[in-house]
């Protein structure tokens, strides 16, 4: 038998069984290449972390604790998916290999870049997959909410529920107990207190003695308490009689229930008030009441005391028999509390006060009638000049106001005598003193005005008289006189309507007060008056529009001269006059014939000269 091809062929089985080998070591090694890597690039598969946690929440309670215990636990399950996915690729290959490590280095970078996002993925979920299962059987009682504040509550709740759960809680749950479990308890108590104690201010009890009051509200309030418990959807969470809400609350709820009583009682009474006897006694004993202040303290406090003594005793009358001495020592402890004070003041300022008002008002006006009359029915007013004074003055009101220090008024203010006088009377006496300086302020005014609106026709006048021949050119003198007589005249025709326009209210002696021009006024005349003088002598020349000039004429070749036109003035005196005459040739053009005086001649050149001019302007 030829041997060349038997081991011809047992060569290339060997070769190829070599080869296969080769294949299945080099297909394992990418496959686990690609393991790694998808594991570094993807992080392992979730669930390991959480798991952990929940399998012992004591281990892993705190967040640092855990981040550092799961970082070991998350190499590890890297190390385990990776181990088993080499299982798997030795299976697929057929290949009984040791198990496969995965490389220390793709571990690392695996860690680095994925643990952080997987732990607070997985953390949250352990959490809250946690918090589903925590329960709160317990809650405070009553007298703790009454006792203890809302820190210590909420140590006191967290700590129970905590507690009460069968395995440790993750700290980020304690804040899930406090917010969604603790919270929610605390504010429905809270709220709770708060109904119960504005239900005892409101709930009704026809109880009058304190004690009787507030076990009346006791039972009403218990009553509430077992209604609204029989309503609840669950009446093993609703609250029952918070006992130290109610013993807080129940001492205003009596207070506010028997003070209104009384209150009811202030308000109802009838107070005998007569603004006569009042005046009375003013005027019994003045210097007591000189300042409003002290007499209204006065009367206010008999009568506060009058009526709070009358309200009393009605609001015990309206007891029963059996609680009145209990109810009026328990209100009179309270009469002089804020609430009773002030319902008694409101009484006496309604029904008091304005009849004590209304005696003053008439004991201040007989105290300033009988001290200052003139001043009391208007007759009194200030001499010219003094009132020309302080009109003039630029702080007019405080002058007035301090009257009493003029020395011009020191009868005026000495009129009391040292007699003691109520503030209002004062006061009268200076409305009084005001009113008459107000009134002669406004004279002055009023004659000024006048002085001025007749300026234009003063000057008329002195024109006329200036520009008539038979009449005698005014000098300042008259035209002063005639200023005067015109302001007079004015004056006296308005006088009493522009000082009263109301005819009731004028004085007796109206006709006489400020009838005579003041001196600022007679001063203003004389300088009116010198205004005038000037105005007429040196007229202010009216403007004019200018006229076009013509055309310019030709100028012919021989021109004419016109005549010459030659005037004369001619002065004569003879005896007592002198004669002015304006010839113009042998013609008289003007004749003036005026006393021998400086004035009616120089008056009478005047004309001359004026009627001269004119001429002069026609001839041209």
């Amino acid at each position: 038998m030829n041997m060349l091809p038997l081991l011809l062929a047992a060569a290339l089985s060997a070769g190829n069984a070599e080869f296969d080998a080769t294949a299945r070591d080099g297909a394992r090694g990418i496959s686990l290449a690609r393991a790694a890597a998808e594991l570094r690039e993807k992080g392992p598969d979730r669930g390991a972390l959480e798991k952990a946690m929940l399998a012992d929440p004591a281990k892993f309670e705190r967040p640092e604790d855990a981040e550092r215990l799961c970082r070991g636990l998350f190499a590890d399950e890297l190390r385990a998916q990776f181990a088993a996915k080499a299982r798997a690729i030795d299976e697929r290959l057929g290949i009984a290999a040791p198990a496969e490590a995965m490389p220390s280095g793709d571990v690392d970078a695996a860690v680095e870049r994925h643990f952080r996002g997987t732990f607070a993925a997985e953390r949250k979920s352990a959490v809250e997959s946690q918090a589903k299962t925590l329960v709160a059987a317990t809650r405070p009682s009553e007298e703790d909410f009454d006792s203890k504040d809302d820190a210590a509550l909420r140590k006191l709740m967290l700590e129970r529920i905590v507690g009460e759960q069968k395995t440790s809680v993750f700290s980020e749950n304690r804040q899930f107990i406090s917010e969604r479990m603790v919270e929610p308890v605390l504010k429905d108590a809270r709220r709770e207190q708060r109904r119960q104690s504005e239900y005892l201010m409101r709930a009704r009890c026809d109880a009058a003695a304190p004690s009787k009051l507030a076990a009346g509200l006791r039972a009403r309030l218990e009553e509430n308490v077992r209604e609204r418990r029989a309503k609840a959807e669950d009446p093993a969470k609703a609250w029952g009689v918070f006992d130290g809400t109610f013993e807080r609350s129940v001492g205003p709820a009596v207070e506010r229930r028997t003070v209104d009583r009384l209150e009811k009682k202030v308000e109802s009474a009838a107070v005998d008030v007569s603004a006569d006897a009042i005046l009375a006694e003013i005027a019994e004993a003045p210097e007591r009441h000189v300042r409003a202040a002290d007499s209204e303290k006065a009367f206010a406090g008999r009568y506060a005391s009058g009526i709070l003594a009358g309200a009393l005793d009605g609001a015990c009358a309206d007891a029963p028999e059996d609680e009145r001495d209990e109810l009026r020592a328990y209100l009179g402890e309270r009469t002089g509390s804020d609430a009773v004070r002030k319902s008694v003041d409101a009484k006496v300022r309604k029904d008091v006060l304005p009849k004590w008002r209304e005696a003053r008002a008439k004991a201040a006006a007989k105290q300033a009638g009988e001290t200052w009359p003139a001043l009391a029915d208007g007759t009194w007013c200030p001499d010219p000049a003094l009132a020309d004074d302080i009109a003039a003055r630029s702080d007019y009101a405080r002058s007035v106001r301090e009257w009493r220090g003029i020395p011009a008024l020191k009868a005026l203010a000495d009129a009391p005598r040292g007699k003691p006088l109520m503030e209002e009377a004062d006061r009268l006496a200076d409305s009084g003193v005001a009113a008459a300086f107000d009134i002669a302020r406004g004279a002055i005014a009023a004659q000024n005005a006048i002085v001025d609106g007749c300026h234009a026709q003063v000057l008329a006048e002195a024109k006329r008289r200036r520009d008539s021949v038979w009449t005698r050119t005014p000098d300042l003198k008259g035209v002063v006189e005639m200023l005067t007589r015109a302001t007079e005249e004015s004056w006296e025709a308005t006088r009493l309507g522009t000082l009263w326009p109301d005819e009731e209210k004028r004085p007796s002696n109206a006709g006489e007060q400020h009838r005579a021009l003041f001196p600022s006024v007679r001063r203003k005349i004389e300088l009116v008056a010198r205004s005038i003088l000037e105005e007429m002598n040196d007229p202010k020349p009216e403007s004019e529009e200018k006229p076009e000039e013509p055309p310019p004429e030709e100028t012919p070749d021989s021109p004419e001269e016109e005549p010459e036109v030659e005037f004369t003035i001619s002065v004569m005196q003879e005896g007592n006059s002198i004669t002015v005459k304006l010839l113009r040739g042998e013609e008289t053009v003007l004749e003036r014939k005026v006393d021998a005086r400086m004035s009616d001649f120089s008056d009478g050149m005047k004309k001359v000269s004026d009627k001269l001019g004119r001429d002069m302007l026609r001839l041209k």
